[in-house]
């Protein structure tokens, strides 16, 4: 448990996976649109450890278009995503 929390805790970890969960692939600019309150420096701190942990992959296309997207290991987070969001719900209502 100790060391799933040390690799997707922190303040806005989990909202970055969740936009690649439901959006994928995206562009740096695309994720700091969708993931709210972000700052640039967390963000591209958050996505550089994610990908230190293989969670999500850094992947260069055509010219200098950077993208990220989630690993395979990453993907096998949706199931926890969706009992997670399930969760929320009840607790919000």
């Amino acid at each position: 448990m100790e060391e799933a929390i040390r690799i997707i805790g922190g303040k806005r970890k989990l909202l970055v996976l969740r936009s690649l969960l439901l959006n994928g692939p995206q562009r740096y600019s695309e994720l700091h649109r969708t993931v709210a309150a972000i700052s640039p420096k967390e963000l591209t701190r958050n996505l550089r450890e994610l990908t230190n942990s293989g969670l999500v992959v850094r992947a260069s296309g055509t010219g200098q278009m950077v993208q990220y997207d989630l690993t395979k290991l990453g993907k096998e987070l949706m199931p926890t995503f969706k009992k997670l969001l399930t969760w929320g719900k009840k607790l919000a209502v």
